[in-house]
């Protein structure tokens, strides 16, 4: 901890450095001390002197344990990322030169692949392993096209992993079916059952979140984007728009502002990431850059309605002449906006 160097103000002890403070409530000086004030003002107290300096080493050294606990918390959560990532193209890496051996595979190796699935069809990694099994169905397939009077065919067993997976997806499937026509608490329902079977069904996750959301679940919602970014990535623009929108509608600005940082960091010009950006800044009193990102908003969309209602508010508030242009613009889009013909009456007059 760093200390400003400052010169004792007793008479007679003006060279003296001033090296703590006195901690005795009943000293009559309670001054800061000096090494002429110890052996002088505080001699019959100076055990107090001593206590503070011990706690300042105290506070010192919380301080360190704090930031080396840091440190190794942000390491671990560093290697645990790159650690995934290792697997997950270790996997991929193993699928990619399966699916170039196509036509080119004997019915021996065939044969050799289907009897090495057997034994690690109980594998934990469900959608890999299930991937794994169309592969070896379909090399089978291309194979019997090529050799149609060969009787030696080869029977490769679907694997548990591989009917849940379609099981799965069923109900996956009646969910989405659900949330398209609104119907979003119902819809939660299915994917629940989906996720029951495949819980790193990454379609089923996102949809439910996206359900949660509209039903205005948002702490529910967030939760499953993050599973979202868990198992698939967190630098998808689908579930940091999506995440950047519930924490809007929680009125947590700042950081819905950070996700849709990320969201426009996929794509510069999403339109619905620009516009809730726009929004977070408007409220957070931000008027100026707020407008910047309306107008960013405005050239993917310039018929947006509610974009451009917003910009004529701000650009009343800052005091931009033209901003009835805006609110002319609008109600063109919208006639039955009672706000905005609010303000064409009142200037018309």
């Amino acid at each position: 901890m760093k200390q400003n160097i400052v010169n004792c103000t007793v008479s007679g002890h003006e060279n003296q450095q001033i090296l703590s403070l006195c901690l005795n409530l009943k000293c009559p000086f309670r001054t800061a001390s000096c090494q002429l004030c110890k052996q002088e003002q505080h001699k019959d107290h100076n055990q107090d002197l001593k206590e503070l300096n011990l706690i300042e080493q105290q506070i010192v050294s919380i301080e360190t344990s704090q930031l080396n606990m840091i440190s190794i918390l942000r390491r671990m959560e560093y290697e645990i990322q790159a650690a995934i990532k290792y697997i997950n193209h270790s996997v991929q890496t193993l699928i990619v030169p399966i699916e170039n051996y196509r036509k080119s595979v004997s019915y021996k190796t065939i044969e050799d692949l289907g009897l090495f699935f057997k034994k690690i069809h109980s594998f934990d990694y469900t959608e890999q392993v299930g991937r794994l099994s169309q592969i070896l169905n379909s090399l089978y397939k291309l194979n019997s096209q090529e050799n149609q009077g060969n009787n030696n065919h080869i029977q490769i067993i679907a694997s548990p992993s591989s009917i849940k997976q379609n099981e799965s997806k069923q109900y996956f499937d009646q969910g989405f079916e659900l949330c398209k026509k609104g119907q979003f608490n119902e819809a939660i329902k299915l994917f629940d059952k989906s996720l029951e079977i495949c819980s790193t069904n990454i379609e089923a996750i996102f949809f439910k979140a996206e359900a949660l959301r509209n039903i205005e679940a948002y702490e529910k919602s967030i939760a499953e984007y993050d599973r979202c970014m868990k198992f698939d990535s967190d630098e998808k623009l689908e579930y940091n728009f999506g995440k950047g929108e519930a924490l809007r509608a929680m009125e947590r600005y700042e950081d819905a502002i950070l996700l849709y940082d990320k969201a426009l960091k996929a794509d510069i010009k999403h339109f619905n990431s620009l516009f809730g950006k726009a929004d977070c800044l408007r409220m957070l009193g931000m008027l100026e850059e707020s407008l910047k990102y309306y107008n960013f908003a405005l050239k993917e969309n310039s018929k947006d309605f509610t974009c451009l209602k917003f910009k004529a508010v701000i650009m009343e508030e800052i005091g931009l002449d033209d901003f009835l242009d805006f609110y002319k613009i609008a109600a063109q889009i919208d006639p039955n906006d009672e706000y905005v013909q609010t303000k064409l009456s009142l200037y018309s007059q």
